[in-house]
């Protein structure tokens, strides 16, 4: 896999970027602009989803100062799909993630105890909700646990983009949703330290 920062610009670093081929750079950054208008637009609908103002639950993350990092992920065919998965079952320690597939099935989710095969919509982005939002909205929005399969015959492609809080960013439930009857469920914690306990497997 590759990945790569492509939001905001003090957290880019070109030479991370892929040289070939010529078109990489321009092609993303222009990406990158659509992924950020539609972000936002689900940001807007979450919040008003909780009778907030329409920018709170952006706010909530660190606003214009959101961090986007592009994962290129590329699954090689696998003889026995059977023996092994792409990834194993996890929820994104993102806001959100917002995915371009391509035509070769692969990405489950799991509801009401069993695997879902997410089904391929040709032009269709999937969106994740990961656990910054489960947070903020004080568990009312869940964290979507997942996992991804290989194909015996076909490679498969993703184009995962996770925004992420600044890493001294503190995130917690939102005020505004907490009252005695709705107490904080979560800590309020820096998304680093959130981070590193993530991929510790340490309590949170």
């Amino acid at each position: 896999h590759l990945f790569h920062k492509i939001w905001p610009p003090s957290v880019i670093n070109y030479q991370f970027w892929p040289k070939n081929p010529p078109s990489y750079r321009e092609v993303n950054e222009e990406y990158g602009t659509h992924v950020r208008g539609f972000a936002d637009k689900v940001f807007r609908s979450l919040s008003l989803g909780l009778g907030l103002e329409a920018n709170a639950m952006k706010e909530a993350f660190g606003g214009e100062e959101l961090e986007y990092m592009l994962k290129i992920n590329y699954y090689p065919p696998c003889p026995r799909p059977d023996l092994t998965f792409g990834v194993l079952e996890h929820t994104d320690m993102s806001t959100l993630t917002i995915l371009v597939p391509n035509e070769v099935p692969g990405l489950q989710v799991l509801k009401d105890n069993h695997w879902i095969d997410a089904k391929y919509v040709p032009n269709a982005i999937i969106v994740h909700m990961g656990d910054q939002i489960e947070v903020a909205s004080n568990g009312y929005y869940k964290s979507v646990l997942h996992r991804t399969t290989v194909n015996k015959e076909k490679a498969r492609m993703s184009w995962p983009v996770f925004l992420e809080p600044p890493p001294e960013f503190v995130v917690g439930p939102i005020p505004q949703l907490l009252n005695d009857q709705n107490p904080a469920k979560y800590k309020s914690k820096m998304f680093k330290d959130y981070a590193y306990c993530k991929l510790n497997k340490l309590p949170q």
